[in-house]
């Protein structure tokens, strides 16, 4: 008998090189390869055995709830540009 894994379905996604290579970096000092690492994700996703970690009860969401309450926010521009700013630290646009 093989033992050879089915393959069925590719899942892809784009993150930046700095990411791509300090997630190597870190796993491999597990021996995991990036691809495993998605794979035994996506396992524990389809068997329902994750946490979702909640981003809006993180301290920094927690404390910039709290400054948006007690007003000690600025505004900085309309939508445009909090647009040009999302896609400028994206890297999807030049300064």
């Amino acid at each position: 008998m093989t033992n050879s894994v089915l393959r069925n379905k590719t899942i892809s996604t784009r993150v930046t090189e700095e990411v791509s290579d300090r997630a190597k970096a870190n796993l491999a000092k597990e021996g995991l390869t990036v691809s495993e690492y998605v794979r035994l994700a996506l396992i524990k996703a389809a068997n329902n055995e994750v946490e979702l970690v909640n981003f809006l009860d993180t301290p920094e969401a927690l404390a910039a709830k709290k400054e948006v309450e007690n007003g000690q926010v600025e505004r900085i521009g309309d939508l445009d540009v909090l647009k040009a700013w999302v896609n400028r630290i994206d890297g999807n646009t030049k300064k």
